[in-house]
């Protein structure tokens, strides 16, 4: 496959995907020919045009030297092949987790493949909802005790990060942001509502929050 059909293809793939609090993947380029920046630059924006959460930066220097950082500001690529750079940030791209999703990427399917869809922040995801797999930690199969587990485990890391981000979120003053993942927090786990009651009233009360909130659920849907 050429590098065009690749980054082509990854296109596509990233269409479905979608992201957790935006976050930006950085593409930050020194140096180089007119036409190497143009090559990065081009694709860095044009991935950010098209949704996706990237930052690009160019600085002046002699030889090119490309660095690729991901959200968490861990360096994924540093040098001077520009093809290698734009590979770099869609793989990183590709392997963003998907916001709303409690069941990770990591976690095998099989007996419970089903409630990938429906295990999702929004939806109540406590009490009956958790019963299937918790009747499954008494089965007499390990793979089955195994896979459920690791459901429950990995709601129990989802939840975690959002109260996370929702931290963040409000340091940040990220109002859109905030509201959306308290909306997701008080849904999910309904029996903690209290717990950021106060702020989801402010918010909801507050246009410019319920704007961009708006606003982010409306970019999702096109990107499907």
């Amino acid at each position: 496959m050429s590098r065009l059909a690749f980054f082509a293809a990854c296109v596509g793939i990233l269409a479905f995907g979608a992201f957790a609090r935006e976050r930006k993947v950085a593409v930050v380029v020194e140096g180089g020919t007119a036409e190497e920046v143009a090559f990065v630059r081009k694709n860095a924006k044009g991935y950010a045009a098209n949704g996706h959460p990237v930052t690009y930066e160019e600085k002046s220097g002699g030889a090119m030297r490309i660095t690729v950082t991901d959200p968490n500001g861990a360096e994924v690529y540093a040098g001077g092949d520009k093809n290698a750079a734009i590979v770099a940030m869609v793989d990183t791209l590709t392997n963003l987790p998907v916001p709303g999703q409690l069941i990770g990427g990591g976690v095998a399917l099989r007996k419970f493949k089903q409630y990938q869809k429906t295990l999702v922040m929004g939806k109540k995801a406590e009490g009956y909802a958790l019963a299937p797999f918790k009747a499954a930690l008494k089965s007499k199969k390990p793979a089955e005790v195994e896979e459920a587990q690791a459901i429950l485990d990995s709601i129990e890391k989802a939840k975690a990060r959002l109260a996370d981000d929702i931290k963040e979120d409000l340091a940040a003053g990220d109002k859109g942001m905030a509201l959306r993942d308290i909306r997701w927090y008080i849904t999910t786990w309904p029996s903690e509502r209290k717990t950021y009651e106060e702020d989801f009233k402010r918010l909801s009360a507050d246009p410019e929050a319920v704007k961009a909130e708006k606003a982010w659920f409306a970019a999702q849907k096109k990107r499907r």
